[in-house]
């Protein structure tokens, strides 16, 4: 990320946002069905808007492409009515560790200016000010989790920890990612498939159709046409085939060491700008800022029940 925001600012980027694989964008409530669209209506004072982040429930186990096959999601806390989120927790989390299987709390777009740096994969952050924020009322970050079955495994693969409560507690933050670890690392393959499909697969149409109606699910399509219509028109190919033909316009880890040496030489360069007592007055300010900052912001779970009865109390 931090290379990014340099990448950013050489390509004269506007915003900077971070995404992993398994997210899309859905910029609902602009003018337009258009990410561009919607970040041009943020007003200039603002640093950075949060998307607060809604996640697939897929109605089978077996699921291929996500972004072309899933198209109902669980909406987050923030976009609904906290009676509504109380009244059907139950039902909607389904027995699961959190309303949410992974994280709810979203993922945020920032503008690309000066002193920037990522507070983790969730924020972003400044050196010399606290950025000024907003959330998004109707926007979202689609996050397509454990959407295939073969999740599972690839993510048991990608870990060296032992099967045990407390172990898992090395390699995953959230409750829901370590009980599938251990799932995956300890049962049958008919096991795991049972598993899946009573904690992921959203088998119970009544169910569904109930929370569709009162607002926890929603249907999305319009990611799903987009994708299939860059897929079946060749976009995609084109634009793996034009990576490969143009090495140059990729970065990649053979160019690790020149990029860290822009990131050196952006930071040395703004300490330099209005001479030395403006470069010592900004390194103290920087120090100091530095001092104080909070850890970065992980991925968290949503509010869960007992902090909402907590909160219903207080």
């Amino acid at each position: 990320m931090e290379m990014a925001i340099v990448m950013a600012r050489e390509a004269g980027m506007d915003w900077i946002i971070h995404l992993d694989t398994d997210e899309l964008i859905h910029p609902a409530g602009a003018r337009e069905y258009s990410l561009r669209r919607l970040l041009l209506d943020v007003p200039d004072n603002v640093d950075m808007v949060i998307f607060p982040n809604y996640e697939s429930s897929v109605e089978r186990d077996d699921i291929k492409d996500p972004f072309t096959e899933v198209s109902m999601f669980k909406k987050n806390y923030d976009h609904l009515p906290k009676d509504t989120y109380f009244g059907l927790y139950k039902e909607a989390t389904r027995g699961n560790p959190n309303y949410f299987l992974t994280y709810g709390n979203g993922k945020s777009a920032a503008r690309v200016q000066e002193h920037m740096r990522p507070n983790g994969a969730h924020r972003w952050h400044n050196y010399m000010k606290s950025p000024n924020e907003i959330k998004l009322e109707e926007a979202a970050i689609l996050h397509y989790t454990y959407t295939k079955f073969s999740d599972l495994t690839s993510r048991r693969d990608r870990c060296g920890c032992k099967p045990t409560k407390e172990d898992v507690k090395r390699c995953f933050i959230l409750e829901f990612d370590r009980l599938a670890f251990i799932i995956a690392s300890t049962a049958t393959e008919q096991e795991m498939r049972n598993w899946y499909r009573e904690h992921v697969v959203w088998t119970d149409k009544d169910t569904n159709l109930k929370l569709l109606r009162k607002g926890v699910l929603t249907r999305i399509y319009a990611p799903m046409a987009i994708i299939r219509g860059l897929k079946e028109s060749g976009i995609f190919i084109d634009a793996v085939t034009s990576a490969k033909a143009h090495p140059k316009a990729n970065i990649g880890l053979e160019n690790n060491e020149s990029i860290h040496t822009n990131v050196t030489a952006a930071q040395s360069t703004t300490l330099k700008e209005g001479g030395n007592d403006n470069s010592q007055a900004t390194a103290r300010k920087i120090l100091e800022m530095i001092d104080v900052q909070e850890e970065a912001v992980p991925p968290m779970s949503p509010p869960g029940f007992l902090e909402l009865m907590e909160s219903a109390l207080s």
